[in-house]
């Protein structure tokens, strides 16, 4: 990059001579503060006017748009320490401001891969979390956090340009860095094999059977969030909801809890059983003729008929 053009003025009787910056100059400064974002001082840097006495005493200012001639502005040492002054200020003014883009922190624009499933993950808590290939990524991994203005949609594999910027004060329970979506570059729907489980979550599970008794209209039922890995339905007449992990053959509840209505007797009995039963337990599953069936160990301990969402 060039510095700043300057025309030199050989004779203490020459005019102000208009200051212009180098094209490359103005193109550096431009880039790095952005055309709506330049403060005023670059009005007094492009807009300014320099006026010298002579080669041997080359006293110069940048005064904005005001003109002085150099014959005017230098016959008093009031008047040369101010243009002094004025040097100092505006020099240490641009130098602060080149000093202060270099210090910005950029946003890093990367790519990342979406996997179009959520996995279960532990923060400062159980959770879901996105899974993710960056640029240098062979296995998937965990994505802690969320991309702004990123809406993500299941059954999905996403290619994302994103904008990623380093915190500069990181709070002890969050990410290091801010990630906002700068594009959607690809956005394909995957194929995925039907399951057992598939089945299970497109439907509302009633309870029929707890303990080996039939359940005559129960109230009571369930649905699961594969999305959200939560659990929600009615336990008697209060509402119950908390989180579930499920792996091959083994469902397993956490973190139950239900609201507080008064009920009657026979629904508070009712409800105290089976919230007692599923409770913070595991259990071993499998789904045979529409009916969704919870055992512990070989024992059938509640058994869901499946109906529509």
């Amino acid at each position: 990059m060039s510095g700043v053009s300057v025309a030199k003025l050989g004779s203490s009787k020459s005019p102000g001579v208009l200051f212009r910056p180098s094209s490359e100059w103005f193109e550096y400064l431009v880039a790095k503060l952005g055309s709506s974002k330049r403060p005023s001082v670059l009005s007094d840097l492009f807009l300014g006017r320099i006026n010298a006495a002579s080669e041997k005493n080359p006293y110069f200012a940048l005064y904005g748009i005001q003109t002085f001639s150099a014959s005017s502005c230098c016959k008093n040492t009031k008047m040369k320490s101010i243009m002094m002054k004025n040097i100092a200020s505006k020099l240490i003014l641009t130098l602060g401001l080149i000093v202060g883009i270099s210090m910005v922190s950029k946003a890093d624009l990367i790519r990342l891969v979406v996997k179009e499933d959520l996995a279960s993950c532990t923060g400062m808590a159980p959770m879901t979390c996105m899974q993710v290939k960056y640029k240098n990524s062979k296995d998937w991994e965990m994505f802690y956090t969320e991309i702004s203005g990123f809406k993500y949609q299941p059954g999905y594999r996403y290619v994302l340009l994103v904008d990623r910027t380093k915190r500069k004060n990181v709070p002890a329970d969050a990410s290091a860095y801010v990630y906002k979506l700068k594009k959607v570059v690809k956005k394909v729907k995957m194929k995925t094999n039907t399951t057992v489980w598939d089945y299970v979550l497109k439907h509302k599970w009633k309870l029929i059977q707890m303990d080996g008794v039939t359940q005559e209209n129960s109230p009571v039922y369930m649905v699961f969030d594969a999305v959200k890995k939560s659990v929600h339905g009615k336990s008697g007449c209060n509402g119950f909801f908390g989180g579930f992990e499920r792996t091959e053959g083994k469902l397993s509840f956490k973190q139950m809890a239900g609201t507080m209505m008064a009920c009657s007797d026979e629904r508070n009995k009712l409800e105290h059983q089976f919230l007692t039963t599923i409770g913070d337990k595991a259990f071993r599953y499998d789904v045979a003729d529409q009916t969704l069936n919870l055992y512990a160990g070989d024992k059938l301990v509640l058994m869901f008929g499946a109906a529509d969402l």
